[in-house]
């Protein structure tokens, strides 16, 4: 069985020929370009070659060329079939050494037939021609520096192909003109991301507002960090802009974000621990008074020439304290209460000093001094109370925490806004944040807290403070640190009434 290679980058032209030719007894292999066709002649030995004129890398006179070059492969009978029909470009083929011509369309019934008359004549055919030798040299180092820079190139996609099928995120590549033309497998583990593949993207899957997302893309050309639910699976995508096309990269944080809201519960009781002795202290002032008073006032009252007057007062002194226990209370039910809530208009000014109701002795045990600095008429915010009273809390014990061993210390609350935010800043007068803790502070269960630190309190900030579309700054020197939390502030027709 005579061996043909077909050298033909186009695929349903290289199938209509094969069916003629094993049909008809041959065997046919393919070779897509001109590199693939000199590697194909060493190694597969064809008894013929047809070869096409436009290829890629190396045109077909080329490739034809240094075949008949190499002692190896120069006895091999090269025919050219091409679309291409001009006698110059016979002619070239004849000087080359190609021992045939023929062009598209074939004739199906008569092409078999003239192929095993070229082969059965044995009709070997090299090149003296002074213009084809030089050709030969002076392709001969060019094939040589495209093969080697084809098979390095070949050889590294093969290993960035391999690395990003390795990655077990989701990568995601779109078009300009939005259509997704490549997901790697751990994208196609999605059913909602492989539906997608050869099809438009729809970027409302991702983004509730659309239009903040484009204004980012056009304004720097990526979007990090962001956080989306879809079904009962969370993501956080990082969306860049390449040229015209767009790079998504996901990472599923189901788990983990489960993980951190039950962290955050156990955070939260851990915290109320923390402060329930000084809670405690609290209720014990009003209720000795309370006992005081039940002791004292009966015997008063029968002394006394004004009965009434005592009465008002013993009275007026017993709602003073059972008001006093029940704000107590009140305040540590619902900070203790699990976070449901849906988000509300909220007034910052009165969170702080809400939470500061019940928690500031935790803090003044430590003689730490608490100052606010809170901005009048400060506007309102939209968001879970539940979650930004544990941001406030969880940024107050850190603050606290840096302060031991400190003269003087002190913490600093602090609102303002602008045009388009509402800004919190918690600020403390200790040693600062060393260099080596602030590049791992916001990974999770990073801590300096030894036993006593989860290392999930600055991440579980951080992860709020996304779910709000807000931001995290912070400042340290060793003067102290300053973290600046940042929400969207209510536009004028949402913003009627306070929280």
């Amino acid at each position: 069985m005579a061996r043909i290679l077909y050298v033909e980058d186009n695929f349903d032209n290289y199938k209509l020929i094969e069916f003629i030719l094993s049909k008809n007894g041959f065997s046919v292999m393919n070779a897509v370009d001109g590199l693939d066709a000199i590697e194909k002649a060493e190694t597969y030995k064809p008894d013929l070659i047809l070869m096409d004129i436009n290829l890629p890398n190396l045109k077909g006179f080329e490739a034809a060329t240094l075949i008949k070059s190499k002692p190896e492969t120069k006895d091999i009978p090269i025919v050219v079939l091409t679309a291409a029909y001009s006698n110059e470009y016979r002619y070239l083929a004849d000087k080359v050494g190609c021992v045939g011509y023929f062009t598209k369309p074939i004739d199906p019934l008569t092409f078999a037939e003239d192929i095993k008359k070229i082969l059965e004549n044995k009709h070997e055919k090299g090149f003296d021609d002074p213009l084809a030798v030089e050709l030969s040299k002076s392709l001969e180092e060019k094939a040589k520096k495209v093969i080697y820079f084809g098979k390095e190139l070949s050889r590294m996609e093969r290993k960035f192909n391999s690395i990003i099928e390795a990655i077990m995120d989701p990568i995601i590549l779109v078009d300009e003109k939005s259509f997704v033309i490549y997901i790697n497998d751990a994208g196609n583990k999605y059913h909602f991301l492989k539906s997608l593949y050869k099809k438009p993207i729809d970027f409302t899957l991702f983004f509730e507002d659309v239009d903040h997302f484009y204004k980012n893309i056009e304004r720097i050309g990526y979007l990090k960090n962001h956080i989306f639910k879809v079904d009962d699976l969370i993501f956080i995508g990082n969306f860049v802009k390449i040229d015209k096309e767009f790079l998504i990269t996901l990472k599923d944080i189901t788990e983990i974000h489960a993980m951190i809201e039950k962290q955050k519960e156990i955070d939260k009781f851990a915290v109320i621990g923390r402060i329930a002795s000084g809670v405690v202290h609290e209720l014990n002032n009003p209720i000795a008074a309370l006992k005081t008073y039940i002791d004292i006032y009966p015997k008063k009252f029968l002394g006394s020439d004004n009965q009434e007057k005592v009465l008002n007062e013993f009275t007026s002194k017993l709602k003073s304290s059972l008001e006093r226990v029940i704000t107590l209370v009140e305040n540590l039910a619902l900070f203790s209460r699990k976070s449901q809530e849906p988000k509300i208009k909220l007034n910052l000014n009165l969170l702080i000093k809400e939470l500061l109701s019940f928690s500031s002795y935790d803090l003044k045990r430590g003689v730490v001094s608490i100052d606010l600095n809170l901005s009048e008429d400060l506007p309102l915010v939209k968001g879970c109370k539940a979650e930004i009273e544990q941001a406030i809390i969880n940024l107050l014990i850190n603050a606290n925490d840096a302060l031991q061993g400190k003269e003087d210390p002190r913490i600093t609350i602090s609102t303002y806004s602008d045009d388009s935010s509402v800004y919190l800043e918690v600020e403390d007068n200790g040693y600062g944040i060393p260099d080596d803790v602030q590049k791992n502070m916001f990974e999770p269960f990073f801590t300096t807290k030894g036993d006593k630190g989860t290392g999930l309190g600055l991440p579980v900030v951080l992860n709020i403070v996304n779910k709000h579309e807000g931001g995290l700054k912070f400042f340290t020197s060793n003067n102290g640190t300053k973290f600046v939390l940042s929400f969207p502030k209510l536009i004028d027709t949402e913003a009627d009434g306070k929280s």
